[in-house]
């Protein structure tokens, strides 16, 4: 029997996408490609293997703002392991800041990228709070709530004390380290934060990127 590339293409969608509650595993690529749809067709899934960045709008070896990279990151309160025990997982994100592995050997490439640093030029968080397993849909972008967090320039939402933090455990040995992020505190702007309010699927669009960013 002759079997075709796409049949096991479609095969392992259907396996990996087939039920509403996704595997920690492999929602993170889901979260990636709808957000790159939202984002529109100048928006490329860049993030395969142990790349920096999951997204990028612009050339790869152009500099900011001409190449904008986001980093997307998930939560949600339903996993396929708690469906049934009634225990829902906690709503939280790591902005990770974290060495430029040298194996990528970026500089060689002609790629610009920072010897260190969060290692994108936002985040996006996404976030799905629907805790009713008869109606939760992970794979429904309607679903989900985003918030757009800049980590340069005059709207960066990591503060001055946060990035002492992080620079101080990369100076003493660490590789990385990390802050956290948690929807309920987000729009508060708690501890010198800005307020980051969430948004639904169709405001998340590439000009409201860049007016986070202040591009536009």
């Amino acid at each position: 029997m002759n079997i075709s590339i796409q049949q096991i293409q479609n095969r392992l969608n259907d396996h990996l996408f087939k039920d509403r509650i996704l595997d920690n595993s492999f929602r993170g690529f889901w979260c990636e490609a709808m957000v790159a749809q939202a984002l529109g067709q100048r928006c490329a899934i860049v993030g395969d293997g142990w790349f920096p960045w999951d997204l990028q709008i612009g050339p790869l070896t152009a500099n900011f703002p001409d190449r904008v990279r986001v980093q997307v990151k998930n939560t949600a309160r339903l996993q396929p392991w708690n469906l049934h025990d009634g225990i829902q997982s906690k709503a939280s994100f790591n902005l990770t800041y974290r060495n430029l592995p040298k194996s990528l050997r970026f500089e060689e490439r002609g790629i610009p990228c920072e010897s260190r640093g969060f290692l994108c030029d936002a985040f996006i968080l996404c976030e799905h709070p629907e805790n009713d397993p008869r109606r939760a849909n992970q794979k429904d972008p309607s679903q989900w709530r985003f918030y757009v967090l800049p980590v340069r320039g005059p709207n960066s939402a990591v503060t001055e004390t946060e990035m002492q933090y992080l620079e101080g455990r990369l100076a003493a040995g660490s590789t990385s380290a990390s802050t956290q992020r948690h929807p309920r505190t987000l729009a508060k702007g708690i501890r010198g934060r800005p307020q980051i309010h969430s948004i639904g699927i169709a405001e998340l669009t590439l000009r409201n990127l860049k007016q986070a960013l202040e591009l536009a």
